[in-house]
């Protein structure tokens, strides 16, 4: 469903851009061990290219978990020390929210010392055990500049890290020295080389953006459980409105992506527990243009298309472009809609939430005044209760997901602190 829509190497670029609208430093530092991983791997001969692609995307998340346990912005800490919770929760936000299996228990260890992991009767072991010195060689390279020496790891082989790994390091410098690729910023021309090979199925492509939409959550589970109920009440007026499989699914993907641009949007304004002034809600609504340039050249346009007019409105009074009727159809109608309905009927720091009366008589004076699309509303309007108890259900479950990770979370990390 999902081939159509996004290719492969798109979505690895997608899953960037996305790390990168929350934190560039530490985007940034997810690319460099990606690369230095596939170079080792590479070297190493004994992985497919898929195989080694597919390693490249989970080490450009092996810090996802700091989004959540950290300041990102303070990464020798939690790399250095306090590595564990970011550790912990990466893992299992990996295991639970992305596709990759049995691979993101890499992230659980990837900085216990090689004398913890060697005896590991794992899969990845040795992957896991390059994936420790492509970390910390990034880490090293940052932090000494001119003066980095890759040959400093000598002196932990055995200790911190694989013996093993750590000559197959050496000898993949002394044959191609990247880092001066990396030095230079062109080591990102090879970088999109070896993701052509990214292979993904469309199952594959779908959990990934989904996962990028649980990213939101790494700000406020809040806005997970928005969407998700927004996601359903756009899936169920679809099928009311007899749309065809093509425009629901464009629907589908716009309602998965539309709010990924609040990932930019300061942490203090997007859970502050006040009524924001004009200056910052003007800033929060940057968050539309600030997605639609993240999907630009990646995904589907028409999904961008649906996705950023989510705020417009069809008498003009939207945001950010004020576009009228004559400029959207149905699609964007089903989606400015459900956004609201869900964001109406939740309690915010600033205000109580509406009553179901409340929603009701705004989506029929908008009705009257063109502010909403009227077929698209009357038939919201005529299965209400349906649409908003099944988006309700929907969302419930993406909280009890968070609050399984979170239970998850407590024991694990129990277990190894």
């Amino acid at each position: 469903m999902a081939t159509e829509y996004i290719t492969s190497k798109n979505m690895v670029n997608l899953i960037y851009e996305t790390m990168r609208a929350m934190n560039k430093s530490a985007a940034h530092h997810g690319m460099r061990v990606s690369y230095i991983m596939a170079k080792l791997l590479s070297k190493r001969n004994q992985n497919e290219k898929y195989e080694i692609a597919d390693f490249m995307i989970l080490a450009m998340l092996h810090d996802i978990g700091a989004f959540k346990t950290d300041d990102v912005r303070k990464q020798l800490t939690y790399e250095a020390k306090k590595t564990l919770p970011h550790s912990v929760y990466g893992y299992l936000f990996l295991k639970y929210l992305s596709p990759f299996g049995e691979p993101s228990k890499m992230i659980l260890y990837h900085h216990m010392d090689y004398t913890t992991t060697k005896d590991l009767d794992y899969r990845y072991r040795f992957e896991l055990e390059v994936l420790k010195i492509a970390e910390i060689m990034d880490i090293w390279y940052k932090a000494f500049g001119d003066e980095f020496d890759y040959s400093m790891i000598d002196k932990y082989s055995g200790t911190k890290f694989d013996p093993k790994a750590v000559e197959l390091l050496k000898k993949t410098v002394a044959e191609d020295d990247f880092f001066e690729r990396i030095k230079d910023g062109t080591f990102k021309e090879e970088f999109d080389e070896y993701i052509e090979y990214v292979l993904l199925s469309d199952l594959e492509k779908e959990k990934y953006l989904k996962m990028l939409m649980y990213f939101t959550g790494l700000k406020n589970e809040n806005m997970v459980a928005e969407t998700i109920a927004t996601i359903s009440m756009c899936r169920e007026m679809g099928r009311k409105l007899s749309l065809n499989e093509h425009d629901r699914n464009e629907v589908y993907y716009a309602a998965i992506l539309h709010d990924i641009g609040m990932l930019a949007i300061p942490d203090e304004l997007v859970n502050a527990p006040r009524r924001l002034d004009e200056e910052e809600k003007n800033l929060i609504k940057t968050h539309v243009e600030i997605m639609e340039k993240m999907l630009e050249g990646k995904i589907s346009e028409n999904i961008i298309k649906v996705a950023a007019a989510h705020h417009e409105r069809f008498d003009g009074s939207g945001y950010p472009k004020a576009l009228k009727a004559s400029a959207m159809s149905n699609k964007e109608a089903i989606l400015q809609l459900a956004e609201y309905v869900v964001n109406s009927l939740e309690e915010k720091p600033y205000r109580r939430a509406y009553t179901k009366q409340e929603v009701i008589d705004n989506l029929n004076n908008g009705i009257i005044s063109g502010q909403y699309e009227a077929i698209v509303t009357d038939t919201l309007l005529k299965n209400f209760d349906d649409i908003i108890e099944h988006a309700q259900d929907k969302a419930d479950v993406a909280l009890v997901t968070y609050q399984k990770l979170l239970r998850n979370y407590k024991q694990v990390y129990s277990s190894l602190a």
